[in-house]
């Protein structure tokens, strides 16, 4: 049975240990999502080591953040049931990103059978638009993010 919106919020706000060591990093946390709605809204907390000469964050970490995000838009709206990997993923950086907290909404704008459509936006803790995206993906059976025996 697919979990709900409850139990998705569970598994995604408590044992980070569960989560793939790349969103670990980066410093994944939930903020809120909408699982009819196909979206989700994430919070980074990126590292002092993730700044390149200019003191902000490296461009190659903002694109991970925005891919996190979407992809786990897509993941939930399917209340986990898939997975996706992205195949193409176009990246418009607005302005620096502060080595700082900032916050990415990434929705699963059309979910097929064969192709995932995703966009992401990352902001600052005011609000202003740091950098966009729009992604591609396949989508494929989860292999399970649960602990063999625990339920959804």
């Amino acid at each position: 049975m697919p979990p709900t919106d409850d139990r998705i919020r569970e598994l995604l706000s408590r044992d980070l240990s569960r989560f793939p060591p790349c969103s670990r990093t980066l410093g994944f946390e939930l903020v809120d999502f909408s699982v009819e709605e196909r979206w989700l809204e994430a919070a980074f907390n990126p590292s002092p080591d993730f700044a390149n000469p200019t003191g902000c964050v490296q461009g190659g970490f903002v694109t991970a953040m925005l891919d996190d995000a979407m992809s786990l838009a897509a993941v939930v709206s399917r209340r986990f049931e898939i997975v996706v990997l992205t195949l193409q993923l176009n990246v418009n950086y607005l302005a620096p990103t502060p080595v700082e907290r900032v916050f990415v909404r990434g929705e699963a704008v059309k979910v097929g059978r064969s192709s995932v459509y995703m966009e992401g936006a990352l902001r600052d803790k005011d609000g202003k638009v740091l950098a966009t995206a729009t992604a591609t993906a396949a989508p494929r059976p989860h292999p399970n993010l649960l602990r063999k025996g625990e339920k959804a």
